[in-house]
């Protein structure tokens, strides 16, 4: 059996000297969603000023936020030149891509805040001592007013609100002048680095093509844009991982918890996962393809050791993870500390003794997990497929993760 965990890990850290512009163009086509004009118009030969912009909206990244930043990582990896270009002036203003209402403005204070611990999360996955450091601070408020609006003179405003997301915000009548500027005060960043290349998810596209706009009016080549796929959130119920579907892994979680939350996805993910957090060719596609519709278990659990590896610079720890995950949740050897004890009185429906332990949105999510087959009674090892009332104390194991010991109170 091929060990993807193992391979990706090997690559993930060794000497990319050895790999051709063409290596590196299948790296980067692998993890990219959209390349404009294409991969072949960035000349790898010369050294490339590449950027990344990072707006301070709140102090915790999840791993959806890594996305784009592997990508960086494979530039950085090669010797090119990357910016990561801190919006402390953006933050301000308020990213409007896909927004359906004006994010709220946040003070100075919290921007510093929220950037603290930032570069620490990043530092886990790639080294920062070889970025260039940036805050669009430092150029975006020195901006004359005559020269902003010479340049928007030279900007179609009818272009700018052919967005579907302005178009929306219009009709609700809430899109504010500033956010419009959003895409704008970006592209003063590509003027101000000199930007080649451009990354971001795939959110970012409007704001990105309008940046090559900006450039070419400034007389400047405009910049090669490559996005990332916008991460599914681990429900795989099609929406993108966010804290507020409470579908994430966060960056600061532990080693444990995310070994786990890998280990819950549905398969259809899995070849995604691997796809934005590993270094793939496109000639190892199909073999991954292949071996995860194959054994789709064993390839969770590769991912889940591989990520934790990368993160710990050290492929024994993965193993580590893995075994630990084997031990509790394959061979069973539960402990009392990973049960959530629930005390409810006789005659409680199962249904309602679940709802009080807080991890369940609804009476409704738990009735379909009944109906899918994925409530136990452990101490049976049968599967519960209707509500019932409780008369004695029992064992819940619901999907694959959660355990639940109800107990009779007096």
């Amino acid at each position: 059996m091929k060990r993807f965990d193992e391979l990706l890990f090997n690559r993930f850290f060794e000497n990319w000297d050895k790999f051709s512009h063409e290596q590196i163009k299948s790296l980067i086509k692998v993890k990219s969603k959209t390349i404009l004009p294409s991969v072949n118009d960035i000349d790898f030969s010369k050294q490339q000023r590449v950027k990344l912009g990072i707006d301070a909206t709140g102090q915790d990244l999840h791993i959806g936020h890594l996305c784009p930043l592997l990508i960086m990582n494979i530039f950085i990896k090669a010797g090119h030149h990357v910016d990561l270009v801190i919006g402390d002036f953006t933050t301000k203003v308020g990213d409007p891509s896909g927004r359906v209402s004006e994010r709220a403005i946040l003070t100075d204070e919290q921007i510093a805040k929220n950037f603290e611990t930032y570069l620490d999360q990043v530092g886990k996955f790639l080294d920062v001592s070889k970025l260039s450091v940036r805050k669009n601070s430092e150029w975006l408020a020195k901006i004359s007013l005559a020269d902003f609006l010479g340049l928007h003179q030279k900007l179609n405003l009818a272009t700018t609100l052919q967005r579907e997301d302005f178009r929306t915000r219009l009709e609700a009548g809430g899109l504010s002048n500033a956010e419009i500027l959003y895409a704008s005060l970006m592209g003063y960043d590509s003027v101000a680095l000199n930007t080649t290349i451009e990354l971001g998810g795939l959110d970012q596209l409007l704001n990105l093509q309008q940046c090559r706009e900006i450039q070419r009016i400034h007389g400047q080549p405009p910049e090669v844009i490559v996005t990332t796929p916008i991460l599914e959130g681990l429900a795989g119920d099609g929406r993108k991982m966010s804290k507020s579907y409470k579908n994430y892994v966060a960056i600061n979680d532990s080693y444990e918890e995310k070994f786990g939350k890998f280990m819950s996805m549905p398969d259809s993910l899995i070849m995604q996962y691997f796809q934005s957090f590993g270094y793939l060719f496109e000639n190892e596609i199909s073999e991954l393809e292949n071996f995860i519709k194959s054994q789709p278990m064993e390839a969770k659990k590769q991912f889940a050791s591989y990520f934790i590896s990368i993160e710990a610079k050290n492929l024994k720890a993965g193993a580590s993870e893995r075994e630990r995950f084997e031990q509790k949740f394959s061979k069973r050897e539960l402990t009392a500390d990973d049960f959530q004890v629930i005390k409810v009185k006789s005659g409680t429906t199962l249904l309602d003794a679940l709802m009080t332990s807080n991890k369940f949105k609804s009476k409704g999510e738990l009735k379909r997990l009944l109906t899918s087959n994925s409530i136990r009674n452990l101490d049976t090892n049968e599967i519960i497929t209707t509500d019932f009332e409780i008369n004695n104390n029992l064992k819940i194991k619901v999907g694959k993760l959660q355990f639940f010991q109800v107990t009779m109170s007096s």
